[in-house]
């Protein structure tokens, strides 16, 4: 411990920086260019201020030169009191002074710029002034400790380490460019940042909840209300963001006469799959992609109905519990203030990604979408993996739960079945058995995990071989994407593939014997793609135009050169994340590494499918942030600690082990692993447990129907126009009806055939009914009235790869739109 007389012999040194500083801000208000011949009188002031508080500080120079004077004046143990007041007090100047040259230079750019490049000076002093001042004060009163740092010598080695590692990774990509090179398969922009500001923010949260535990005993209270104040705050800052910020988005646009955020392109199908269950007429296709989710949208619609505002309102509450589970697995790792500092960060991208959803690609809350759902349970199950490897013999439900949150993984997103093997493998080296005992527990933890693993995918498997004569959990065309990726061209085109007589398994391992080296070389590519997109998270130094401005998606256009300054940043960036890993080793050893597990494996399995960019790393790329808050407060910490505090005050203890009779385990074990089993058997039962809505009708009756509606339809002329080959009528609900001028339409690599730009105005609208079908209603008006998931006839003519409609009949509404009627040929394309 460093003694406070000798540091009170640092008071003229002090006072002589301070000086030194406030000159310079002196030299450097007198720079800035004046409007007229005369100075201002907010600059005048602003000088007189500066050259007093300088001319202060000299003075102080050389009264504090004097031993007695020191003694009598500046030393605050004799008024520890006042001490502690003006240690708030010149922190509080710090932050303000950092927030108020924020405001001026972001608030309002174009009316403050001028006032902030006068203000700059001063308020850099005054920041500057505050922050060191504050830190003296706390040095004086309690002394420096540096013994208290070799406590956390673990944590710097391993920090080191990781850092090192992370560095050689670094100059490995800037040789190689593996990562930033653009693959012909499929390379996207990285994902959405955390802004500069936010991250401010987050950590100066974390810091608050770092000092407040130094002067608050911990309680259960606290845990209970820290996750809640996390889960709030996630809530109505994610919901404050007006549903208007969809209306150009790709997966959710706002188009006319809804004017709802009708769901399009995969959020389209998921949803439509949950309205064809409503139907009674089960799955679209036999094997439906991502089934646990279409089943959660069936149970939406089925409570709230078509209110898309209100489903995607439901939907933010079930995943505005993503920031408490990093919260939980942040407190698990390391303390309280490292998880929510990763929980401010979690919840500030997510706003970000609300904010810019009508400007770039993006995956988000207001989205019927499987990446968010599949990035909750994916940080939930590294949750309970790192509470069963770090308490192997009391592990409790724990690792039945980690087995039963993969299980539903694996439901929401197949491809999650590539972090498996490598949680394995961690489970390994946490799980070394030391004898017997360490055997059989870690033996019947693995059997806990591995049953409830299978509990709710081993339905949907069942399923699938029922159908298919093999254990999958997609059907052969969705593998079939994966397949048409080995190869050198990677079109995404599986029509080349024969699904009855070709094994696609083969023609990937066939293709990897061939071309080793060219599979190599774009595995790694999208693997570390992936993990650079992960740290692009983080924000760099980049154009920013204000609070009120648009966000600048300055990530969108990155090619994959930094600047030096964002160089240094990266930097930065790292040995964070590296002291991140270190100290989540420390307090755990291998289960500190279980979130790296399920990041590198997530990775991996994006390498291997070819894939890479913004929603396709969501669901692990919020790792490289989580390592980055612990490392944070890992610094914070060894601060607080230098000054003097105590390290109990500062990390909890782990949790301790379960010690539940065996009795009730069992209890437990069986109602947990029925519960998951009855979840994973929702998809399968649902499909057959509504009755169908239509009876099967023949096209007369349909026809016989709309002749009892349009008196003005000749029944002559319906017979006519049904004769024609390309003529159709058939019933179903509609769904998505979205309006489009001539040339408009949705802008897309393969748009719906419905809503494609096309240089007619229309009406294009799904059926669905016995499948999906593409229908366009041409037409100049708008149909403001045009109802969605109303029953519906459409009399129309065949079209390559939609309907074009020339009667739409709403029985039960009673309403019908028109479009050419029945007289016009099937043989001529009908335009308004």
């Amino acid at each position: 411990m460093s003694r406070t007389p000798a540091l009170s012999r640092l008071w003229p040194l002090f006072f002589a920086l301070t000086s030194l500083e406030g000159g310079l801000a002196f030299l450097a208000l007198l720079r800035i260019p004046t409007e007229s011949e005369h100075v201002s009188t907010t600059r005048l002031a602003f000088l007189l201020a500066q050259a007093l508080v300088t001319v202060l500080a000299l003075g102080l120079t050389f009264f504090s030169r004097d031993e007695d004077r020191r003694a009598r004046y500046l030393d605050p143990n004799r008024s520890p009191r006042l001490s502690l007041i003006l240690t708030l007090a010149f922190s509080l100047l710090a932050l303000t002074s950092g927030l108020v040259l924020f405001l001026l230079r972001y608030a309002d750019p174009e009316r403050l710029l001028p006032l902030f490049e006068r203000a700059r000076p001063p308020l850099l002093f005054a920041l500057a002034l505050g922050a060191q001042t504050a830190l003296f004060l706390l040095a004086l009163r309690n002394g420096l400790h540096p013994a208290a740092l070799k406590r956390r010598k673990t944590a710097y080695l391993a920090g080191g380490i990781a850092f090192a590692i992370l560095l050689v990774l670094l100059l490995f990509v800037a040789a190689t460019r593996l990562g930033l090179t653009p693959d012909p398969g499929y390379w996207a922009e990285p994902g959405v940042p955390v802004l500069g500001w936010q991250m401010g923010l987050a950590l100066l949260g974390g810091l608050t909840v770092l000092l407040l535990g130094l002067r608050l005993s911990p309680s259960r209270r606290v845990d209970v209300l820290l996750p809640l104040l996390v889960y709030s705050l996630a809530l109505v800052v994610w919901l404050s963001v007006p549903m208007d910020v969809l209306r150009n988005s790709f997966y959710s646009p706002i188009d006319p006469p809804t004017n709802q955020p009708l769901p399009y392109s995969d959020a389209g199908y998921y949803d439509y799959q949950a309205h064809s269950l409503l139907l009674g007429e089960g799955y679209v296709e036999d094997i439906p992609t991502r089934p646990l989710y279409i089943v959660f949208l069936a149970g939406l619609h089925a409570l709230l109905g078509e209110r898309y505002d209100l489903i995607l309102a439901a939907q933010t509450a079930l995943l505005a519990l993503f920031p408490v589970v990093l919260y939980l697995l942040g407190r698990e790792l390391h303390s309280r203030a490292a998880g929510v500092t990763v929980a401010l960060l979690a919840i500030a991208r997510e706003w970000v990604a609300l904010m810019v959803a009508s400007t770039v690609r993006v995956s988000n809350t207001r989205m019927l979408l499987t990446d968010l759902p599949t990035t909750l349970v994916i940080a939930l199950a590294a949750l309970l993996v790192t509470r069963s490897l770090a308490r192997r013999e009391g592990a409790g439900m724990a690792p039945l739960l980690a087995g039963g949150s993969f299980g539903l993984l694996l439901l929401l997103r197949t491809q999650a079945m590539l972090i498996l093997p490598v949680v394995l493998l961690l489970a390994l080296f946490a799980w070394r058995p030391r004898d017997r005992r360490a055997r059989r527990a870690s033996l019947l933890a693995l059997a806990l995990f591995l049953a409830g693993l299978l509990a709710p995918i081993a339905p949907w498997l069942t399923h699938n071989a029922r159908l298919t004569g093999k254990l999958a959990f997609d059907a052969p065309d969705h593998l079939a994407l994966l397949a048409s990726q080995y190869t050198f061209d990677s079109t995404l085109d599986v029509s080349a593939f024969d699904f009855e007589h070709e094994s696609l398994a083969e023609h990937i391992i066939n293709f990897v014997r061939e071309n080793p080296t060219f599979v190599a070389g774009f595995v790694a590519n999208h693997f570390l793609a992936t993990e650079i997109g992960g740290l692009l998270a983080l924000p760099l130094v980049a154009r920013y135009d204000g609070l009120s401005a648009p966000i600048v998606p300055y990530w969108v256009d990155w090619d994959g050169h930094l600047a030096w300054y964002n160089v240094l940043l990266v930097l930065l960036y790292l040995a964070l994340i590296g002291l991140g890993l270190g100290a989540a080793w420390a307090r755990l050893r291998w289960a500190g590494l279980t979130p790296l597990a399920f990041n590198l494996g997530y990775a991996l399995s994006n390498g291997l499918a070819r894939f890479s960019g913004w929603r396709y790393d969501l669901p692990a790329d919020w790792v490289p942030y989580f390592y980055f808050g612990l490392g944070a407060m890992e610094v914070m910490a060894g601060a607080v600690l230098l000054f003097g505090a105590e390290e109990s005050r500062l990390f909890e203890a782990p949790f301790a082990p379960s010690n539940a009779p065996v009795r009730r385990l069992a209890w437990a074990v069986t109602a947990l692993l029925l519960a998951f089993a009855l979840v994973g058997a929702l998809p399968w039962a649902l499909e057959s447990a509504i009755p169908p809505h239509f009876a099967s009708r023949s096209p007369e009756a349909l026809a016989a129907q709309v002749d009892a509606l349009l008196a003005e339809v000749d029944e002559a002329d319906m017979t006519a126009f049904l004769a024609q080959p390309e003529a159709v009528i058939f019933e179903g609900r509609t769904l998505y009806p979205r309006f489009y001028r001539r040339h408009l339409g949705v802008a897309s690599a393969h748009p719906w055939e419905a809503y494609r730009r096309r240089d007619f105005p229309r009406l294009g609208f799904l059926m669905l009914h016995e499948g999906v079908k593409q229908v366009i209603l041409p037409t100049k008006t708008l149909p403001r009235d045009f109802p969605h998931w109303a029953d519906a006839v459409v009399l129309g003519c065949e079209r390559e790869g939609y309907v074009e409609a020339r009667l739409v009949v709403f029985p039960q509404e009673g309403k019908v739109y028109a479009s050419g009627g029945v007289e016009a040929p099937c043989a001529q394309e009908w335009r308004p």
